[in-house]
């Protein structure tokens, strides 16, 4: 499964919300435009992967894709808690100097921080509240089954390799993310 888009799930929210970045002239090689920095997190109630997917675009240019996509965890000691480039999703040659520039300008920014932590509760509140406008949609892309790297969550009983991807879609190695919540659980 992949992570849903947070204006799937509180779309006034995320309009009002959405953090961008505005490069007036041409910096380290970014052109010139607004940059939205567009959250995406893991819809499993059961995944505790405390993560947000930053996809950054040219808000002027959004059809044409995201030139970034940026994997920062909440847990600031863990070893994969970002932010890092997601190896899973495709990334341009701007790539590095959106992280540097989101790393600088709004991750180190705490309210920001604190901020896309309550988004993240948000999310997973709404998957485990059938009442929720958007519950339905996060059931499909839960029973979707696939993330961006078409890895597949495990059968009941089959086990996951532990260096494999987390089937969470996390990008986390499955032994630092949900295995050590599913021998708690099984």
């Amino acid at each position: 499964m992949g992570f849903i888009p947070f204006y799937k799930v509180e779309p006034e929210l995320a309009e009002r919300e959405t953090r961008t970045i505005t490069v007036l002239r041409t910096h380290d090689d970014l052109p010139e435009g607004t940059y939205g920095l567009f959250e995406s997190y893991c819809p499993d109630p059961a995944c505790d992967c405390r993560r947000v997917m930053l996809n950054i675009a040219l808000k002027e240019k959004l059809e044409r894709g995201y030139l970034a996509t940026i994997s920062y965890g909440f847990d600031r000691d863990e070893e994969m808690a970002g932010p890092f480039l997601d190896p899973l999703n495709p990334q341009s040659e701007h790539s590095e100097a959106l992280l540097e520039m989101v790393t600088t300008a709004t991750l180190s920014d705490r309210r920001y921080v604190e901020r896309l932590e309550k988004h993240y509760h948000i999310v997973k509140r709404a998957a485990a509240d059938p009442e929720h406008p958007a519950y339905g949609e996060i059931q499909r892309e839960l029973s979707r089954g696939e993330d961006l790297a078409g890895f597949s969550p495990s059968p009941p009983g089959e086990r996951v390799p532990r260096n494999a991807p987390c089937p969470c879609g996390s990008g986390k190695k499955y032994k630092l993310c949900c295995m050590r919540k599913d021998r708690w659980t099984s």
